[in-house]
């Protein structure tokens, strides 16, 4: 490799690097106190339930033609304790408590999201469409 290949490699990084630390302080500067936030339960496609994420434990069981699970609400953010998927790959997701981030279980046709119902209506990031 010669002087201009390292040269052409350094700024096409240097311009990946500052993209991506741009979209990730736009989107780390949102500012939400504790208890705003709230998880947007969704079963195949249709909202089930919405839920203020607060200190306080909550239970929620969901039980569909789909399969069941339960999440746990605690410490300002939610997290699948259990689901009877063949693979239970969303218990791994973990323990949620930003916006924007998301439990999905697919064969139990399930989607967690956290959004901040005070958050900005122009959001490049939104969902636009569902198809």
């Amino acid at each position: 490799m010669k002087r201009g290949d390292f040269l052409l490699i350094l700024i096409v990084l240097l311009a990946a690097g500052s993209i991506y630390g741009f979209r990730w302080f736009q989107n780390h500067n949102e500012h939400y106190a504790q208890g705003d936030l709230k998880a947007v339960i969704t079963v195949n496609g249709e909202e089930y339930q919405t839920v203020t994420l607060t200190k306080e434990e909550q239970i929620i069981d969901i039980r569909t033609r789909f399969g069941h699970n339960t999440l746990k609400v605690y410490d300002y953010g939610i997290q699948m304790t259990f689901s009877d998927a063949p693979l239970p790959i969303a218990l791994d997701m973990g323990f949620i408590s930003r916006p924007k981030q998301q439990i999905i279980c697919i064969p139990a046709r399930l989607l967690v999201e956290i959004i901040n119902p005070a958050g900005s209506v122009d959001d490049d990031d939104a969902l636009d469409a569902v198809i």
